[in-house]
């Protein structure tokens, strides 16, 4: 977790506008004396002079910021309905109180199908609002994910069937209530909580069913109402790249459909190995054609950093009619934006992006729908492939037995 932090807060700092925060010099020395030389070499780039020199003042700040970051842990009930059951799970959930003044408002980002990394709370609305208000910050995590879990590393269907909205919910409640009793100055402070996509959903019932514990929810990207059928995530990715103009998403159907024709024939799949094998979505050799396809759908899917739209509109430079040139520059631009996609980095290799993965799988096929479906007769559709809910509830029955 200290790597992921130390990173959002190195890109923070360097937009941060240098003012004195107020931090001791010696809460700055006890958390420089944590660091390895090799650690502060890594961070700066340079050699172990400009430490202390002209790049000690952006240095001393991201020690700062790591500084107030708290990792703790809350004992909650595993089941909340079941007054007999009195087992208990530990709930994750990071704090920063730097800005805190009694009295001022408890800003909670809500964590979902992740392992938080405390990065809303020191960067963003939240952070800027905590600092303008007083308030205190916390970010907390789900249920079943990051290190949030119940039954440890055993992700049984029998074990995750505690994996539900409703207990999520409760979570949720259960922990303002101990917080804002726990911690000195909050007790009547307002509560205000945030949450994007899933979690977006979450905060919106959490304002509706606990009225008297949540006053305000700010919900982004929250995907209300939707059914089984979801048709329209995939549409949304397809006007992202057409709004950045029509040759872009001709780019990436043409791209995406070579690539189809090209894994149909042993020649062809040669070249898209050669062409994908520097990509961060593991080993390419290794993977079999729809495996190929649906990471490649993924990386497509995932833009939330403004330098990866530049990359998009590097992606139609070179147009031409050529299909084949298409599927090179989408090869390259894939291989290069995967570079910045977490998912794909540690997926296939590290053990918790699993468990969150089937922790996600599990609440998809349970009780979420939102099975993203594809249709080629949709022209909104950038991947000319049929996906239907009726193939992903036949995944769902092979990923959990006796559902």
């Amino acid at each position: 977790m200290r790597v992921i932090i130390f990173c959002y807060l190195y890109l923070f700092a360097t937009l941060g506008s240098g003012e004195d925060d107020g931090i001791s010099d010696d809460a700055i020395n006890e958390l420089k004396s944590e660091l390895t030389q090799e650690e502060i070499d890594q961070l700066l780039g340079n050699s172990t002079s400009n430490v202390e020199t002209a790049s000690i003042g952006l240095f001393a700040r991201l020690l700062r910021m790591m500084y107030e970051i708290k990792e703790k842990w809350l004992d909650v009930p595993l089941d909340h309905f079941d007054l007999f059951d009195n087992r208990t799970w530990r709930m994750r959930y990071l704090t920063r109180g730097s800005f805190f003044k009694s009295g001022g408002p408890l800003f909670i980002e809500v964590g979902g199908e992740w392992t938080i990394d405390g990065s809303s709370l020191v960067m963003g609305g939240l952070a800027e609002l905590a600092e303008e208000h007083n308030g205190f910050l916390v970010e907390t995590e789900h249920r079943y994910y990051g290190k949030s879990l119940p039954f440890g590393k055993d992700f049984s269907t029998e074990k995750l069937r505690f994996l539900q909205m409703e207990q999520a919910l409760e979570d949720l409640a259960y922990f303002i209530e101990h917080f804002k009793s726990a911690t000195p100055g909050l007790g009547n402070s307002t509560v205000i909580i945030r949450g994007c996509s899933y979690p977006g959903m979450l905060v919106t019932w959490m304002r509706v069913r606990f009225p008297h514990i949540v006053d305000i929810s700010y919900a982004s990207s929250a995907p209300l109402g939707v059914g089984l059928d979801y048709p329209e995530y995939f549409e949304v990715v397809n006007d992202v790249y057409a709004n950045v103009s029509t040759n872009c998403i001709e780019t990436v159907r043409r791209g995406f459909n070579q690539t189809m024709n090209l894994l149909k024939t042993d020649d062809g799949r040669l070249k898209v190995r050669e062409a994908f094998k520097d990509w961060t979505c593991g080993d390419i050799d290794e993977m079999n054609s729809m495996a190929i396809l649906g990471k490649i759908i993924v990386v497509l899917n995932v833009m939330h950093d403004p330098s990866q739209y530049e990359e998009v509109a590097c992606l139609t430079m070179a147009i031409d009619e050529d299909e084949l040139q298409s599927f090179q520059l989408l090869a390259n631009f894939i291989v290069l934006k995967s570079k910045h996609i977490a998912s794909c980095m540690s997926g296939d290799t590290d053990p918790e992006e699993k468990r969150n993965h089937i922790a996600w799988s599990y609440q998809t096929c349970t009780e979420m729908g939102t099975f993203l479906t594809l249709n080629r007769k949709n022209s909104r559709h950038p991947f000319e492939m049929d996906l239907t809910v009726e193939e992903s509830l036949e995944e769902c029955g092979k990923d959990f037995k006796g559902l």
